[in-house]
This record gives structure tokens, C-alpha cells and sequence, in this order.
């Protein structure tokens, strides 16, 4: 059901076969910090976002032949010395350069803004994106990831969401624990986590208990 599920979600946002396609760039977009200022379905309500979304990027750009190469550009390089495509729309003056971001991955994120359809952005893709936002504006990506990256040379700083919900999703009490490492901190509590480089997480003072128990609501489901 779950595979079923994903491979609509790919079918509808024009990734073909590629069922992770949808997941992988939402993690990417998460890691490289891109929904800081942007959003992925165009916000209602009176407030002026920071960025354009990107449904309205890919509305605007469909029928541009290098649209890609050209959001790809402007991904890497910013947009400080460009025309602004979006003055009067959104808040921020101009994009900076994003030297986190490998020209493949610019590319690949291009693509994929430019395959979302504005009137059929799925559920799926809405409620991820939400939970990555929230994720990522608590500052719990800056040390977890999503997935474990199986090419990196270096040991990770805390653990992948994706491990952490395969350690717990079947143990008793797994939310209550992870809820109160989230709030409390582990600094008091026994390393369960070798292969990683903090030996303990910090206490999050500044997240609600609402926003804990979403995370972890979340994080146990995949």
C-alpha cells in the first residue's frame, strides 16, 4: 500500500518511473535549506512570502525551453546581479548564491520544481513538506538528515530520521521517548548511538510541545 501510495505521488508530479524521485528532492530541498524562504504549494493569507513557491516557479517557467538550465543558474548563483523575476511578490530583494549546492543537484532540483503542477500538488507532498519545514525551521535538520547517505566519508552528526523510526516504531513507549529527548535532551541518558558524533542531543527550550509530539508523530512513520 505504502509503495502504491508513492507511486501515485511520482505518477502525479510527472516523476515516471522513478518512484523515490518525490521523496529524494523534498530531502534534498530540506538539507540544502531551501524551504527556509520557499514552500512547495502557494500559501493563502494576507502575508507576503520570503520566496516564491514552487508551483508558481514552475506555472511561470512551463513553456520556457531553458528552463531548467536558466533556474538552475540561478539556484547556484543567486540572483543578486539578474533581473528579479518576482519583485512586488515576495519579500526578499534577490536570491543568494547557494555554495551548498553541486551544479547535479541544481540541475535536479530545477527539474523537479518544474515538474510540480499548480492545481495538483498531492496530499502526500503537502503533509512532507509541512513535517520537513517544521523540521528544518527547529533546526533538527542541521543535525539529523532524513535518509542515511551511504556515500558520505563522514559520520554523521546525529542519526537519520528514517533510522531513528526503524529503532523505535515497535518499542514500547517509543513515543513518549523520543518526545522527551526532544524536549529534555539525552545529556543525562546513556549513548544509543555510536555511529554518530554528537554523544548527546541538546534540549529544544524553543519547541512546543505540539510541534515535539507532531515531529515524532511523523518521524515514526517512516
Amino acid at each position: 500500500m505504502k509503495r502504491l501510495k508513492i507511486m501515485v505521488l511520482a505518477s502525479l508530479l510527472g516523476l515516471g518511473a522513478n518512484v523515490q524521485a518525490a521523496d529524494n528532492m523534498l530531502d534534498t530541498a530540506t538539507q540544502k535549506g531551501c524551504f527556509i524562504c520557499h514552500s512547495v504549494q502557494t500559501k493563502t493569507g494576507p502575508a507576503v512570502p520570503l520566496a516564491p513557491a514552487y508551483a508558481d516557479i514552475a506555472e511561470r517557467f512551463k513553456n520556457q525551453p531553458d528552463a531548467a538550465a536558466y533556474l538552475a543558474q540561478r539556484i547556484l548563483k543567486g540572483t543578486v546581479d539578474t533581473p528579479q523575476d518576482w519583485e512586488g511578490k515576495v519579500n526578499m530583494r534577490f536570491m543568494p548564491p547557494n555554495v551548498n549546492v553541486t551544479p547535479e543537484e541544481a540541475t535536479k532540483l530545477a527539474e523537479w520544481v518544474l515538474s510540480i503542477k499548480k492545481d495538483a500538488v498531492p496530499e502526500e507532498v503537502i503533509t512532507r513538506e509541512g513535517m520537513l519545514t517544521l523540521a528544518a525551521q527547529n533546526g533538527c535538520i542541521a543535525c539529523h538528515g532524513i535518509s542515511k547517505e551511504n556515500d558520505s566519508h563522514f559520520m554523521p552528526l546525529a542519526p537519520p530520521f528514517h533510522e531513528v523510526a526503524a529503532r523505535y516504531k515497535e518499542a514500547e513507549n517509543a513515543k513518549a521517548t523520543l518526545l522527551d529527548s526532544i524536549m529534555h535532551g539525552t545529556v543525562d541518558k546513556e549513548k544509543k548511538w555510536p555511529d554518530t558524533n554528537m554523544r548527546f542531543m541538546p534540549p529544544n527550550p524553543g519547541l512546543s510541545q505540539q510541534d515535539a509530539e507532531t515531529l515524532v508523530n511523523w518521524i515514526l512513520t517512516l
